[in-house]
């Protein structure tokens, strides 16, 4: 009887750390004007895991380890977006937007080790000023974090993170994006020789990219994993510059690799400029599996962490006769461990009390648009949009919740106004990802 008592104590206490994790995410719900080199303080927060803040909105790093960051904007009608985010005093990367007479969307993510007492913040590019849209029922612009792999994580097996970027301008003609830029490479996966990820350590990862075409070309890149293509990045903006990213959660096994190349028979023109501070174009990955935060999740018999990631093969708009429902409805797979996700419904279900975190990225077909929304059961969270008359508009969201067992969490078409999404299976944009980030008790 002693040894339950202790063991069911045991089971709780190693529960409740779960209770240590730190995430958040902060919105914009009104317009804002920022001068040049001021921080966005967001007014809204969505969520608050133990996440400090600074009074002049910077985020205060209370915990050690490997964080994930997120951050999204989108412009003011024919004004511009170019953002950076820093971590101290250092510069990491960048996201720019302009569409002449439009609304423009931009969105970056990066992994970065982090120590007690730094300070990671979003902020207007010093010789430009900013006019960034935010409404209550409209939120594109947010600023997202986690702790990923928390520094006290005692098995270093579980310790597996990239992220690089890109300093210069490149030509693709089909071949891998070389990454010259390593900002973090926790078991020194990523190859800068290559621009390809070797999987070392198995389990479920986390992969996102982003990038920005050169002035008026095509931006068009594919994230393979060995040579399975799985999903795409696209953006062609005449007279402007091209912004799209696009993630994924994968299985790896030891030996797998992972990269992103340019579309095949087509050029494709990156921008990148590390002497003037403009890294765009990024590539990140890390290790969601084995442990949650130094102990194991447990789906069915298997130690498994839920998780889902699903893709959109076919052209799909608001409009369609006979859609019984907005919900975004998904036909491609890659991931779906505890069968967490409802391919019928569109619908992601937690099975696990816990902190989660989603990803969602679309792109609008030439002067269409594309709006949507994410919701957690009936409660709006935050929305993607693009469109451009004479090209291709992509957009990109986030968000981090605490969710119940039985929560649901899925993307809606808005019914505002027309939204068309092209999809098919080799040129797969619209993607909905999200997982455990960390289990909690309630």
């Amino acid at each position: 009887m002693m040894l339950l008592v202790i063991c069911i104590a045991v089971c709780i206490a190693v529960v409740d750390s779960a209770n240590d994790a730190v995430a958040f995410t902060k919105g914009l719900v009104s317009h804002a004007h920022l001068t040049k080199g001021e921080i966005i303080k967001f007014d809204k927060s969505i969520t608050n895991i133990n996440a400090d803040f600074t009074g002049d909105g910077k985020f205060l790093v209370q915990t050690p380890g490997i964080y994930s960051f997120h951050f999204h904007a989108l412009s003011r009608k024919n004004e511009e977006i170019w953002l950076d985010l820093y971590k101290n005093k250092d510069y990491i990367v960048s996201i720019y937007a302009y569409t002449i007479n439009d609304w423009a969307d931009a969105s970056n993510t990066v992994v970065l080790e982090l120590q007690k007492g730094d300070l990671i913040f979003v902020k207007a590019v010093d010789n430009y000023e900013n006019w960034i849209y935010g409404a209550a029922d409209d939120i594109y612009t947010t600023f997202s974090g986690e702790l990923v792999i928390p520094e006290t994580t005692v098995d270093s097996s579980v310790k597996a993170a990239f992220c690089v970027s890109l300093t210069h301008n490149m030509t693709l003609n089909g071949d891998h994006v070389v990454y010259d830029k390593i900002i973090t490479n926790v078991g020194k996966g990523y190859d800068a020789n290559t621009g390809v990820f070797t999987v070392s350590v198995p389990g479920l990862y986390m992969i996102h990219y982003h990038a920005l075409a050169q002035l008026g070309k095509r931006m068009w890149l594919d994230l393979y994993q060995n040579d399975k293509y799985i999903n795409t990045a696209f953006g062609e903006a005449p007279s402007t510059y091209a912004d799209h990213g696009n993630s994924a959660i994968l299985e790896l096994h030891v030996g797998d690799k992972v990269w992103v190349s340019g579309r095949p028979v087509d050029t494709v023109i990156l921008y990148g400029d590390a002497s003037d501070e403009q890294l765009y174009a990024t590539f990140t990955a890390f290790l969601l599996s084995p442990a949650q935060h130094g102990i194991f999740t447990t789906v069915g018999n298997d130690r498994k962490v839920p998780a889902f990631s699903v893709g959109l093969t076919h052209d799909i708009d608001n409009t369609q006769t006979g859609l019984t429902t907005h919900n975004v409805m998904f036909d491609r797979v890659w991931t779906n461990q505890g069968g967490v996700f409802n391919m019928a419904t569109g619908e992601f279900r937690a099975i696990v009390h816990g902190v989660y975190v989603f990803h969602y990225h679309a792109i609008s077909a030439t002067n269409t648009e594309v709006l949507i929304d994410l919701y957690h059961k009936d409660q709006y969270i935050d929305s993607l949009y693009g469109h451009h008359t004479n090209g291709w508009a992509g957009g990109s969201n986030s968000a981090t919740l605490r969710l119940s067992v039985d929560d649901t969490v899925y993307l809606h078409m808005s019914t505002n106004s027309t939204t068309e999404m092209p999809g098919s299976p080799n040129a797969i944009y619209t993607t909905f990802s999200g997982y455990l980030l960390s289990p909690t008790t309630n």
